[in-house]
């Protein structure tokens, strides 16, 4: 067993566990935005490749995909950043 093993629960699975608690919040409101009802909301399209209508699944998806692809892309570029800087001793 190593340090990081015995020391508690990682970094790595705190950012991971956060990271899932906040799409799954995205989820969440765009389905609460979608069964709201309005009546003016149009489809809406996330990088012009896919379109999605504006019911509680198709908006609980384009937050999901928005959230996600964004934070996601934000941890890549900290991880590629990290890994490159030398760590001092």
């Amino acid at each position: 067993m190593s340090d990081s093993d015995s020391a508690g629960v990682g970094g790595r699975r705190i950012i991971v566990g956060l990271y899932i608690i906040v799409v799954t919040i995205a989820g969440l409101l765009g389905a609460i935005i979608g069964s709201a009802g309005l009546r003016d909301l149009e489809p809406v399209s996330f990088l012009g490749i896919v379109t999605f209508q504006p019911t509680p699944t198709g908006l609980a998806a384009f937050g999901m995909t928005t959230v996600g692809f964004g934070l996601g892309l934000v941890l890549l570029l900290v991880v590629v950043v990290s890994r490159r800087i030398p760590d001092e001793a």
